[in-house]
């Protein structure tokens, strides 16, 4: 419980902007960071179904990435401005200029956009468990430590 109140209080990351000057601001203040651009609206069941998913973005990508969201009902010129026809719509900006633009609610598609402009993270593999080729090793040394003689009893996986 004490878990999903400090969930619940932990600051967001993805920032809704409140007026156009909010918005051109928060680009220019990314300096050499992307600024992935949500285009949603609070009717759109999509839009709502990849909030979550941003903010895991946020966290993961946050060296290189700022998210924002931009309400296109309440900021119609700025969807005029960006050509924006369907929600939810993504850009991808950096240094005030349009790097890519796509539609749809596919947290995969998002992910992979993000690797494109900000790599892929080392750690994390598209199933988002540990890539790193050490990481059944040290398992398998720690086991040793604890259990002396049983660790090469363990059976792993073949992939």
């Amino acid at each position: 419980m004490a878990s999903a109140a400090a969930n619940k209080n932990k600051p967001k990351k993805v920032i809704t902007i409140q007026s156009k000057d909010d918005f051109e601001r928060i680009v220019a203040e990314a300096g050499n960071k992307h600024v992935l651009v949500e285009f949603f609206a609070t009717w759109c069941g999509p839009c709502a179904l990849i909030g979550p998913r941003l903010e895991e973005f946020a966290s993961e990508y946050e060296d290189c990435l700022v998210i924002v969201k931009v309400d296109v009902d309440d900021h119609e010129d700025l969807a005029e401005e960006y050509d924006v026809s369907s929600m939810p719509s993504f850009l991808i900006i950096k240094n005030k200029v349009k790097l890519e633009q796509f539609v749809g609610s596919s947290g995969e598609k998002v992910q992979t956009t993000l690797q494109k402009f900000c790599g892929k993270r080392d750690d994390i593999n598209d199933a988002g468990t540990s890539s790193k080729p050490n990481e059944k090793n040290k398992i398998v040394s720690m086991i040793k430590a604890v259990v002396p003689g049983k660790a090469n009893t363990v059976q792993t996986e073949k992939k």
